[in-house]
């Protein structure tokens, strides 16, 4: 009894807390992406058939005054806009046979009449509105949380490294880099992480007094997000979340 009640709430929390936030999401996203497809290609003068959230058979729809089918699908895994024209679901070129078929008033406003220009304005509408989508979606967060920054102390010094060497302790706050003012631990690493072999200036605080310490950054391997090996300069400080005090930049 007791696997059978851990079956079904764990089923339950998957469906609430990991599925219906992705459909949600993957709607929303969809939406965006297919309302740039239909607000660019009303905008060149193709007629659009149908605006559709999901695949299969309909569930909810209705026609607005341009003869433009709106419906909500069964299956929430994509969307797609219908234009005057398209035979098929990837609207690749109709036949000679297949535009014929149409009617006068069919070919004026079909998709694959139009000029090229238009054509591809259309198609490069819908990524365009998911990139906007993207910027106004992190715009509102930024706005509304801030965004999280580590303040730029040194946490730990590795053996050996540059750093070291130049006297750099636990416990030092960047000041500036070369000159360059710094306010978080991310503004040194951008300053140095392509100057390997160059001699650099730092000004630290210390103790409430600033001082200043030349260390020359080394080559080291790392792999980026993609997983590519990429070279940056280090000159071997280590910053963490409890030192560093992380903090909130607002927007607002």
């Amino acid at each position: 009894m007791n696997d059978i009640f851990h079956a079904v709430f764990s089923t339950q929390g998957f469906v609430l807390g990991t599925l219906v936030p992705f459909l949600f999401v993957l709607t929303v996203v969809v939406f965006v992406h297919e309302m740039g497809h239909y607000l660019i290609g009303r905008w060149c003068g193709i007629g659009v058939k149908a605006f559709s959230i999901g695949f299969g058979p309909e569930l909810v729809g209705f026609n607005d005054r341009r003869g433009t089918r709106w419906k909500l699908c069964a299956i929430p895994l994509g969307g797609y806009v219908k234009f005057v024209g398209d035979m098929n679901a990837t609207s690749s070129q109709p036949s000679a046979e297949e535009i014929e078929s149409l009617t006068e008033a069919e070919r004026e406003v079909a998709f694959h009449t139009q000029p090229i220009w238009k054509r591809a304005a259309t198609v490069v509408a819908g990524p365009l509105f998911n990139f906007l989508l993207t910027i106004a979606v992190f715009a509102v967060l930024f706005s509304l949380y801030g965004r999280p920054v580590l303040e730029p102390t040194v946490a730990q010094v590795t053996a050996g490294s540059p750093a070291e060497k130049a006297g750099i302790q636990p416990g030092d706050r960047f000041v500036k880099v070369d000159g360059s003012k710094v306010g978080t631990f991310a503004d040194v690493q951008r300053l140095v992480s392509g100057r390997a072999g160059d001699a650099i200036t730092f000004t630290l605080l210390r103790d409430g007094k600033e001082i200043a310490v030349t260390a020359t950054p080394e080559p080291m391997e790392q792999q980026d997000a993609l997983g590519n090996k990429v070279k940056v300069a280090v000159i071997g400080v280590v910053n963490n979340a409890e030192l560093g005090q992380p903090r909130l930049i607002s927007y607002t």
